[in-house]
């Protein structure tokens, strides 16, 4: 016969009791690969904002920041390697449709969570050059972001192709970042500088302390043909004064692509309700990431921009009457 042990039963005993009693955080977390941008710009601060708001919230969400960008984001969601990313409404509407990078690979497993800010797209020349038009850069050498960039992609190659024209027609072209695209102008190596990003504008600022600047805006009839390249689109209007001093003094009629975040079908809704409830609540621990998320508001993040929700953004929305 086995003879017990009263000491060892005792200890087994007491851990079992023990166990029982601590918080479940400690017992299992929940990992959430957040894949967010590249180094430098905003996306990266702005996921650790995120990510640090959700684990105060929720301590059981173990969010796990990665590198990431727009299309890379939207690669991982459709392949189930992240749960969260940053994203762009054109993008997710490309996505979703299987239309432009995505023909042959249309993904519905990307839901909409909740907008952040407004990437707004920019083209700023020298006041004093005689660009007035996106026609008038035809043949003119220009400042262009890298290759794969959602604001050449998306920004460049729509507002040329619905003028009739392409990257063809444009003059020398230097690829590069914002700011190598800044000192190309800065320099009278390129007469025109365009990005989606935030207002204001570092480039536009930058540009600006160096000479009086001219924002060329998009017309009724430019962006209803934008619209129809891609429904995930947006109207958007830069309010004079926001770059008087860089010399544009009335409103700049524009179209934005927001910065949104979203989330794979494939995460359980619960776990999205609390990410959603916990960015909401915590929302003002953004602005000290970027200014433009001061004073934003539930109703303001639970814009979709008729894209689908997932069920558990969804779920929260409705019930703080942010959406109905």
């Amino acid at each position: 016969m086995l003879r017990r042990n009263p000491m060892a039963a005792l200890a087994l005993v007491l851990a079992l009791l023990v166990a029982a009693t601590l918080p479940a955080t400690a017992q299992q977390k929940t990992t959430v690969v957040f894949s967010a941008g590249p180094t430098g710009g905003t996306w990266t601060p702005m996921a650790g904002a995120t990510a640090e708001v959700i684990k105060k919230k929720f301590p059981e969400l173990d969010v796990q920041v990665e590198p990431g960008a727009a299309l890379v984001n939207m690669e991982k969601i459709r392949n189930d390697q992240a749960d969260l990313g940053w994203s762009m409404t054109n993008v997710l509407s490309d996505a979703r449709g299987g239309q432009g990078q995505w023909k042959g690979k249309q993904t519905d497993k990307a839901l909409y969570v909740a907008n952040y800010y407004a990437n707004v797209w920019q083209l700023a020349v020298p006041a004093e050059s005689d660009v007035k038009s996106i026609k008038d850069l035809k043949g003119k050498p220009v400042a262009l972001p890298a290759r794969g960039n959602t604001s050449l992609a998306d920004g460049w190659e729509n507002i040329l192709k619905v003028n009739g024209m392409s990257l063809n027609d444009l003059g020398p072209k230097s690829y590069g970042p914002v700011s190598s695209n800044a000192e190309a102008v800065k320099n009278r190596q390129a007469v025109a500088a365009g990005w989606f990003t935030v207002v204001p504008a570092s480039f536009v600022l930058d540009l600006g302390s160096t000479m009086k600047l001219r924002m060329i805006g998009i017309t009724d009839e430019e962006f209803a043909q934008i619209q129809k390249i891609n429904p995930g689109f947006a109207r958007y209007t830069i309010k004079a004064g926001v770059y008087k001093d860089q010399g544009i003094a009335d409103d700049v009629h524009t179209f934005q692509s927001p910065t949104v975040l979203i989330a794979s079908s494939k995460t359980p809704a619960d776990v999205i309700y609390k990410v959603t409830k916990a960015i909401v609540e915590g929302r003002a621990d953004f602005a000290n990431v970027s200014p433009v998320m001061k004073g934003v508001t539930p109703q303001q993040m639970a814009q979709n921009f008729g894209m689908p929700f997932h069920p558990g953004a969804e779920k929260y929305y409705r019930e703080i009457g942010a959406i109905k």
